[in-house]
């Protein structure tokens, strides 16, 4: 983390999704997509802290729901890059 707090600052949009699955977690009955994407929250917090501007929201998927919320996070992402 010694990257400057600008180093993204006029530079690239990002987008980040998440793909978890939430079935290698022990507690399987009371967890979420938002679970089992901590990677894809550290990584899209630190894109921003570094600068970046966040193209579209974070998209966190599950697996064990059978990655439903992809297809959708998707539709949204080439909706907004043909806008």
């Amino acid at each position: 983390k010694t990257h400057p707090d600008t180093l993204l600052a006029d530079g690239p949009q990002f987008a980040v999704l998440g793909l978890g699955d939430s079935n290698l977690l022990l507690d399987r009955q009371h967890t979420a997509a938002k679970d089992c994407n901590q990677v894809a929250q550290v990584l899209d917090a630190r894109l921003e802290a570094l600068g970046g501007t966040r193209f579209c929201d974070r998209g966190e998927a599950d697996e064990r729901s059978g990655l439903t919320e992809v297809e959708p996070w998707i539709d949204a992402l080439v909706a907004k890059l043909k806008g």
